[in-house]
């Protein structure tokens, strides 16, 4: 007989993925940021406004994905990859277009004389080049995080929800001050 997977049982799955995948989102803006940073690249935009849109946007999309990929039956594995990866690649339209947008906020000096079709051209190579230079690796990244998630993080926020606190000895209990 089957054993019943904990895992399909926990509450709250798009809020446990988007807090997840948001707070994985800042720590990997962190470091690409400084890894740019090292080898002498410009900022685009201001540190935190790329960690903020980042954020939000894993964070939207994980919720998302988050019940797809929490409560996905075993055999999970290839299966939560492949939502992990889709993530990326559906948040990614909208990375680059929130992108484009403050990337014009910022430097409004490149956008001088340039007319629609321009625009929507820029958009198209923006989206091209996030995804061949990083969108491709981020996606297998949340791919692996997401297995992560639905294979350890999950059992593990579980069984610590059964685990009891232990009560102290007598002897190792505070003295009360008089």
């Amino acid at each position: 007989m089957r054993k019943k997977d904990e895992a399909l049982t926990i509450s709250n799955p798009r809020l446990l993925s988007a807090a997840y995948f948001g707070l994985l989102a800042v720590v990997a803006a962190v470091v690409i940021d400084a890894l740019l940073y090292a080898m002498g690249v410009e900022q685009l935009l201001p540190t935190f406004q790329a960690i903020l849109l980042d954020a939000v946007l894993a964070s939207c999309f994980g919720a998302i994905f988050g019940e797809r990929i929490v409560h996905c039956p075993n055999p999970y594995r290839r299966k939560t990859f492949l939502w992990g990866f889709t993530i990326v690649l559906a948040a990614l339209p909208f990375y680059a277009l929130i992108f484009l947008l403050l990337f014009k906020k910022h430097h409004l000096q490149a956008f001088e004389g340039i007319n629609f079709s321009n625009l929507v051209t820029m958009y198209f190579f923006i989206l091209l080049y996030s995804f061949l230079i990083a969108g491709l690796w981020i996606g297998v990244a949340a791919g692996f995080a997401a297995v992560y998630l639905r294979g350890h993080l999950v059992y593990d926020i579980l069984h610590s929800k059964y685990e009891g606190r232990k009560t102290p000895h007598p002897e190792e209990r505070p003295k009360k001050l008089k």
